[in-house]
């Protein structure tokens, strides 16, 4: 199996938008898995134990707000960086105060999520997101 770059899970309720972010991502040489509905997202996050979150805030099934807070606070977890993603700038503030270590506002340009991603996932990185 190649190496990779780290696992990354997805979660959005839009297929297409799953579709494209993993194989953007997958081309990065991440290892990806994709979530859209979830009825026991702790027990998936747990079963998956993913380097990184990378999550909608708007989710037809949950409020990824929600779903970060819970990750956030199992001490299984809480050491998973989530970054949330939103069209809707205005809820940076909220995603970040649910715990989310860095907001992506859509449409996003992949070298914008890369750099996220690197600087969540890559030793003595500083974020500042």
């Amino acid at each position: 199996m190649p190496a990779t770059n780290g696992h990354i899970l997805i979660v959005d309720d839009n297929q297409e938008m799953l579709d494209i972010v993993s194989l953007m991502l997958v081309r990065q040489a991440f290892s990806v898995s994709t979530q859209s509905r979830v009825a026991d997202f702790i027990h998936e996050v747990k079963e998956l134990h993913p380097d990184l979150i990378l999550m909608d805030k708007s989710l037809g099934w949950a409020d990824g707000c929600d779903l970060c807070a819970l990750v956030k606070t199992d001490k299984d977890l809480q050491q998973i960086p989530v970054i949330m993603f939103s069209a809707y700038h205005k809820l940076k503030e909220d995603c970040l105060f649910a715990g989310a270590d860095a907001f992506v506002e859509k449409p996003f340009l992949m070298a914008e999520l890369l750099k996220a991603i690197n600087a969540l996932t890559t030793p003595g990185q500083v974020n500042m997101m």
